[in-house]
């Protein structure tokens, strides 16, 4: 006889296996490329669960997202959930060029985002990120799609992008070669915890869940470092204080990363230690995560 317990757990993975495949029907329908009964199967179960909207129309927060990102922000929470199911752990360097893709086309939505809500509440950076010369950090660069996509928005920028992983960089480079910004976007290998630069930065963006523990606190010291006086640093991290379940999931993903798990306490002892100035915590919208700015002074 079944127990109330493995009942209880059945109910638990049904529910799981659910939004899994609502994840790929999504992924499906955004990217269009499905075969007719396919897609329509997908599109029934969309439409079952409440989302009648078609991609690429406006999401709450976040601006208007375009049918690809759809696609990579759904597929990019499948391939790293895929990863860790399969018993390998995860390890970046296992990934596939296409989970490491979608992985970055997700990230690079936040531009657009940061820059409209985010910025302006920044002093006088978004005006600083428009004008000649200005300089942005992007640590963890990946695929080099956030780097891109703030190249993109401010077209006066230059953007030089970090990371530790060659066959990241080498899809990073290939991206920037065959984009119109190629001239204004750098990347190379480099850790966040040895970083040096002869050039200053008025923003830089730290992403915690994504860089391990060591490197995190060196490296935040070292960034705030580069930065011009009057420069900010942008510290994300871990969205907690939510439910258990959603807490627990925050810190199984950041470790699953192999990065930091932070809270905003943490998050604002970091830049305040760095000798930063204004530093606080910004409300980011449902889903997105948590951020902490400080500035560096003038």
């Amino acid at each position: 006889m079944t127990t109330i317990a493995e009942q209880d757990l059945q109910t638990t993975i049904q529910g799981w296996d659910q939004g899994a495949w609502g994840l790929a029907a999504l992924a499906l329908v955004a990217r269009d490329d499905a075969p007719a009964e396919l897609a329509g199967a997908a599109r029934k179960l969309l439409s079952a669960a409440g989302l009648t909207a078609a991609p690429g129309t406006a999401l709450p927060g976040l601006g208007t997202s375009t049918p690809q990102q759809v696609a990579s922000q759904a597929a990019a929470a499948l391939h790293q959930a895929s990863a860790l199911a399969s018993g390998h752990g995860y390890d970046w360097l296992a990934q596939t060029d296409e989970a490491l893709l979608a992985q970055g086309h997700a990230s690079g939505q936040g531009a657009v985002p940061m820059a409209r809500f985010m910025l302006p509440m920044m002093g006088d950076l978004a005006d600083r990120m428009a004008a000649p010369g200005a300089r942005f950090l992007d640590v963890g660069t990946g695929v080099g799609a956030l780097a891109l996509a703030f190249a993109q928005v401010f077209p006066q920028l230059q953007v030089l992008g970090i990371d530790i992983l060659d066959r990241a960089l080498d899809l990073a480079r290939r991206a920037i070669a065959a984009s119109s910004l190629g001239a204004r976007v750098t990347v190379r290998k480099q850790d966040v915890a040895v970083f040096t630069d002869d050039t200053e930065f008025d923003m830089a963006w730290l992403p915690a869940p994504f860089i391990q523990q060591p490197a995190l606190i060196s490296g935040l010291l070292r960034v705030a470092a580069a930065l011009r006086p009057g420069g900010w640093l942008i510290l994300g991290h871990g969205k907690f204080g939510g439910t258990p379940v959603e807490d627990a999931l925050t810190r199984l993903k950041t470790v699953a990363h192999g990065g930091t798990p932070l809270d905003q306490a943490a998050a604002c002892h970091l830049l305040q230690n760095a000798g930063l100035a204004s530093v606080r915590s910004i409300p980011t919208p449902s889903g997105v995560p948590a951020v902490t700015i400080g500035q560096k002074p003038a």
